[in-house]
C-alpha cells in the first residue's frame, strides 16, 4: 500500500490523501487551506491523476472546499461516496461561494474558482452516491470502504478502506464527546479486524487536553448574560457547521431553564442555511434535540432566536439594543462575523466569545493570543493590509471543541492498534506532542508524522507464519504471544485469528477451519467468549 500526502499531512487545512491499495487508486478529501494567498490554498491536486475513486469524511471546508479544482480534473467515471448529510452540507458551501462571487462581481475581488467551475463541482456532487452507517461498500474491484459515525459534525466519518490483504482508517476529523446537536464517537463502534494496516488519525490537539465540556458552557452562558445585564453586546463567531448549532442551543437551553433571562440572540451567514439541513437529519440528531422540541417546533430558533434576514439589518443588529449575535465565520477572517467584530471592538462593554480552532495568522488567532498573555485587553491590531485599529473589547475564549484531545486520542489508537500510525493535521508542536509521550502508550505501533508531497510505502503483513509451513502444537503460543506483545485488547473472532496468523490473503475456509479446530483441541491460551469468539487469557 502507498499512501501520499497532497495536502493536511503537517498542517491543519487542505486535507487530501491519495492512498493506493490493491492496484487502485483511491482519494480521500479535497480541502483548502484558510487565511494564506490563493495561489497556496489548494492541495497538489496535479498528483491526483487518475483515481478510481472519491471519498468525502466530512463537509467542513478544510475537507472540501478544493472540490471545484479537483473536479475540473477528474475522468467523468469516477464516482464520489459521502454521507448523506455530507452531501447536502457541501452543496451549501459551494452555492454560498457562488452567491459570493456574484455578490463581488462588481468589486474585481480575486477568486479561487470560476463560476463554472463551482457549477461542475455541484453537478459531481449532485451524482456522488449516498453511503449508509456502518454498511461496507465495494467501491472498486477488491475494494470496500466503511463510513462509521465520528462525532465532530452532522455527517461525519471514520472511513475504513479494506482489500483483500490490506486496510486503512481514515479517521478524519472526530469528537468522543457528546454535543448538544449529535452524539461523540464510540471507541467500540466497529469491528476491525486486527491488526488494522494503517491508521491516519487527526491531531489538532494532540497537545491538549480540554477543560470540563459542562463547565466551559455553563462559563459562556455566564458571561453571556452577564455582559448583555451590563448593557453591552456579544459576538460568537462560529463555524457554520456545527459550532454554530452547539451554540445556539446552549443558549436556547439555557433560557428554557431559566437559567439566565430571555435576550435577543440574531443569528447570520451561512449559519442560517446550515441550520436547516440539521433540522431535516433529525433521525442522527441527538435525543435532547428532540426531547426538547414540541411538535412542529424549530429546533434552533425562538420568540427570542431569530435569523438576520436581510443585509441591511445588520447594521441595524449592530447598533441595537443589548444583544448575542452568533455568526460565520469562526475566525473572522470573512463573513458576517468580521463585519460585527469591526462594529463592536471599539467599546469595553461588548464581547467577543472565541469558541472554537483558530488557525495561525488569522483575526481570532491573534485575539487569542493576545487574550492568553494578558488579561486585559486593549491592543492594536492590523486587520489584513488597513492600518493598526485599537481593540478595547472583551475577548475571552471558551473550550467547546469538537476535536477529541490528546487522551482521547491516545486510547483510540490503543484500541484500535494499527501496525501503521500517521498523526496529520495538526500544527507541529500538537503532532510531535502526541507521538512522543501519547502514543509511545501503543506498543509495537510505528508512529509517523508524515509531510505533505511525501509517498509512504506500507508493506502487507505476512502474518505471524510468514508464508511457512506450521507446527500444530505451537500455533496458539505464537498466536497468543503475537497478541500480547501488540497490545491488541478485546475479543477476536475466529475469522480474526486466522488472518492474524496466516494473514489475510492465506484466510481460506481451510486455514479458518484448522485454527477452529486448535482453539477447540487447546483452551490454556484462549478462552471461548461466545461461539466464535475468543479472548486471551490474562498472563500468569
Amino acid at each position: 500500500m502507498k499512501i501520499t500526502f497532497l495536502g493536511g499531512a503537517n498542517e491543519v487545512g487542505a486535507s487530501c490523501t491519495l492512498i493506493e491499495i490493491e492496484e487502485k487508486r483511491i482519494l480521500v478529501d479535497a480541502g483548502i487551506r484558510m487565511n494564506v494567498d490563493q495561489e497556496e490554498k489548494l492541495p497538489d491536486l496535479d498528483k491526483v491523476g487518475m483515481p478510481d475513486a472519491f471519498l468525502l469524511t466530512h463537509a467542513h471546508t478544510d475537507h472540501t472546499g478544493a472540490l471545484p479544482g479537483l473536479v475540473s480534473r477528474l475522468p467523468v467515471d469516477v464516482t464520489g461516496y459521502c454521507t448523506p448529510a455530507t452531501k447536502r452540507i457541501t452543496r451549501v458551501l459551494l452555492e454560498d461561494s457562488k452567491n459570493r462571487q456574484e455578490r463581488e462581481k462588481q468589486e474585481e475581488k480575486e477568486h479561487l474558482f470560476t463560476p463554472e467551475e463551482i457549477d461542475a463541482a455541484l453537478q459531481y456532487l449532485e451524482f456522488m452516491e449516498p453511503v449508509r452507517w456502518r454498511e461496507p461498500i465495494p467501491i472498486c474491484n477488491d475494494v470496500t470502504a466503511t463510513w462509521i459515525p465520528a462525532g465532530h459534525i452532522l455527517g461525519a466519518a471514520m472511513i475504513f478502506i479494506e482489500g483483500k490483504q490490506e486496510s486503512i482508517l481514515m479517521t478524519g476529523d472526530i469528537s468522543v464527546t457528546d454535543q448538544k446537536t449529535i452524539p461523540g464517537m464510540s471507541m467500540s463502534d466497529f469491528d476491525f479486524p486486527k491488526p488494522v494496516d494503517v491508521m491516519v488519525m487527526e491531531s489538532t490537539y494532540g497537545n491538549r487536553q480540554h477543560k470540563d465540556r459542562a463547565h466551559e458552557e455553563k462559563r459562556l452562558v455566564s458571561d453571556v448574560a452577564r455582559v448583555i445585564e451590563a448593557g453591552g453586546k456579544v459576538l460568537i463567531p462560529v463555524f457554520a457547521i456545527g459550532r454554530a448549532q452547539e451554540v445556539i442551543l446552549i443558549l436556547k437551553d439555557a433560557m428554557q431553564r431559566g437559567t439566565i433571562p430571555k435576550f435577543p440572540v440574531w443569528v447570520d451567514g451561512m449559519v442560517r442555511n446550515v441550520n436547516s439541513i440539521y433540522s431535516r437529519f433529525a433521525d442522527e440528531l441527538l435525543l435532547f434535540l428532540k426531547d426538547n422540541a414540541e411538535p412542529g417546533e424549530d429546533i434552533f430558533y425562538s420568540d427570542v432566536i431569530k435569523p438576520v434576514q436581510k443585509s441591511p439589518d445588520r447594521k441595524s443588529v449592530s447598533s441595537w439594543e443589548p444583544c448575542c449575535i452568533v455568526a460565520s465565520s469562526g475566525m473572522l477572517d470573512n463573513g458576517s462575523s468580521r463585519g460585527y467584530f469591526e462594529r463592536l471592538d471599539d467599546n469595553p462593554a461588548n464581547l467577543i466569545a472565541i469558541t472554537g480552532y483558530q488557525a495561525e495568522g488569522t483575526l481570532g488567532r491573534r485575539l487569542r493570543d493576545l487574550t492568553e498573555a494578558k488579561e486585559s485587553i486593549e491592543h492594536e491590531l492590523k486587520l489584513d493590509d488597513e492600518k493598526p485599529v485599537l481593540v478595547k473589547c472583551q475577548v475571552k475564549s471558551y473550550s467547546l471543541s469538537a476535536h477529541a484531545d490528546r487522551e482521547q486520542l491516545t486510547v483510540y489508537a490503543e484500541n484500535v492498534q494499527p501496525r501503521k500510525l500517521f498523526l496529520v493535521h495538526g500544527e507541529s508542536d500538537a503532532r510531535e506532542e502526541l507521538a512522543q509521550s501519547g502514543c509511545e502508550r501503543c506498543r509495537e505501533v510505528e508512529v509517523v508524522l508524515p509531510v505533505n508531497g511525501k509517498t509512504y510505502t506500507v508493506e502487507k503483513h505476512p502474518g505471524i507464519a510468514e508464508g511457512r509451513s506450521h507446527d500444530n502444537s505451537k500455533v496458539l503460543a505464537k498466536l497468543y504471544d503475537f497478541v500480547l506483545r501488540m497490545g491488541l485488547k478485546g475479543s477476536f473472532s475466529d475469522q480474526q485469528l486466522t488472518e492474524i496468523y496466516f494473514s489475510t490473503a492465506a484466510t481460506t475456509p481451510t486455514t479458518v477451519a484448522f485454527l477452529q479446530l486448535c482453539l477447540w483441541l487447546d483452551s490454556q491460551f484462549f478462552k471461548r467468549e461466545s461461539d466464535n469468539r475468543f479472548s486471551p487469557r490474562q498472563p500468569a
